[in-house]
């Protein structure tokens, strides 16, 4: 990559473009790099953001936070997961089952073991109930589903506000194939859709950027009309607000070995103090959207890496955080921006979302009932049995 633009902030962060492709990339570099500012008369959204996170009163906070956790827990123990409402099956045979989920209910129990998909997957396919397989099963397949405890059907999930493509293995071979695949990232391939609170524009963002660009021969396909970005951004557990994450910053993670030192629970202590990682997402635009009367933005995400929360932090640490997130969205109980300051989302980000928009926008959330808009869009794998690669697809309800 050419030399490009870097944003002076509180931190080291860096804004590649290749306006051709409409394409950016959003990083980190070495400190020893030349910084350089944002156009001041492309950041005048910093000025219209006259309420921010910092400026709430911690009280607040605290209430918002603290209702969330209340809000989340009553719908999980309240929800009736139901196999004739939560249960739609995308493919089934004698390996595995692949369904979409419904946002709004757990995939896997959590620790107070509430009614989950799992349960709706185990009761219908598991324990050895090979007869509602679409295909016919070997004897020797059909001993090894009935030695599937309910637990190892288990190859990955999703949080319970997130919707869409899930497997579930029904063979101990199944199980042990597709945990590898998923944890070694072999023909494994992810895309999720979401909405973002505001208007993400990234002609805005390669206005705001100077003359270096990056080459010209990336080879990302893209929707050309609307562009894309690469979000290149570590992240690490959030220490002021465990479990959740942030993007990693020289800052936090002087803070968070400090902390560590403080903390008395052993628990705690062990996951604050895991380092940063490398974290990658490709965001693809694909429209600029009305959502009851507020601007949004509709976007295709791919994880690269597949970290905790990775997509909902980037996507706040772009300044546009996804509609209706708990966690990551307006007074959420993780850290607002990603870990950024207001300040530094002001500077970074030519077409933030402004705190009055998400204030607004969640409130509407709340008077509707709406649910968090990400959608585990499109899973594809290598069929453990065949080796083929299959692909499975799912429509967003939003």
């Amino acid at each position: 990559m050419s030399s490009a633009l870097t944003v002076k902030m509180e931190t080291q962060y860096q804004i590649s473009a290749c306006p051709g492709k409409k394409w950016i990339k959003v990083s980190f570099i070495d400190a020893e790099n030349t910084t350089v500012a944002f156009d001041a008369k492309l950041v005048h959204q910093q000025q219209q953001c006259n309420r921010t996170i910092s400026s709430i009163p911690d009280s607040v906070l605290q209430y918002e936070r603290q209702l969330r956790k209340i809000q989340a827990s009553d719908r999980a123990s309240k929800t009736n997961v139901t196999v004739e409402d939560h249960l739609k099956v995308l493919y089934v045979d004698e390996h595995l089952v692949v369904v979409d989920k419904s946002s709004g209910i757990l995939c896997v129990p959590g620790v107070n073991k509430y009614r989950s998909l799992l349960d709706l997957v185990y009761e219908t396919f598991g324990g050895g109930s090979a007869d509602n397989s679409e295909t016919n099963e070997s004897t020797d397949s059909q001993e090894d589903s009935s030695c599937l405890p309910r637990d190892s059907m288990i190859v990955h999930r999703l949080d319970m506000d997130t919707s869409g493509v899930v497997v579930f293995a029904r063979t101990r071979h199944c199980m042990s194939k597709l945990h590898e695949a998923f944890r070694e990232r072999t023909g494994t391939k992810k895309t999720y859709e979401a909405l973002l609170v505001g208007w993400l524009d990234i002609d805005k963002w390669i206005a705001a950027a100077r003359t270096d660009f990056i080459d010209s021969d990336e080879t990302i396909e893209l929707n050309t009309k609307l562009g894309g970005a690469e979000i290149m951004l570590p992240l690490q557990r959030d220490h002021k607000h465990p479990p959740f994450m942030r993007v990693s910053t020289p800052e936090s993670e002087t803070e968070a070995q400090k902390a560590v030192q403080d903390l008395n629970h052993a628990g705690w202590k062990k996951i604050v103090a895991k380092k940063p990682k490398p974290s990658t997402t490709h965001l693809q635009l694909l429209s600029h959207e009305i959502w009851n009367g507020y601007p949004v933005t509709r976007v295709s995400l791919t994880p690269i890496t597949g970290r905790t929360h990775q997509l909902r932090v980037h996507c706040a640490a772009m300044g546009h955080p996804i509609l209706g997130d708990p966690a990551y969205g307006y007074c959420g109980e993780a850290h607002s921006n990603g870990g950024f300051s207001d300040e530094t989302i002001a500077r970074m980000s030519p077409t933030f979302a402004s705190m009055e928009l998400r204030r607004d926008i969640e409130t509407c959330v709340r008077d509707t009932g709406r649910t968090m808009c990400l959608h585990a869009r499109m899973l594809g794998f290598n069929h453990p049995a065949t080796g083929k690669a299959v692909y499975f697809e799912a429509a967003p309800s939003f």
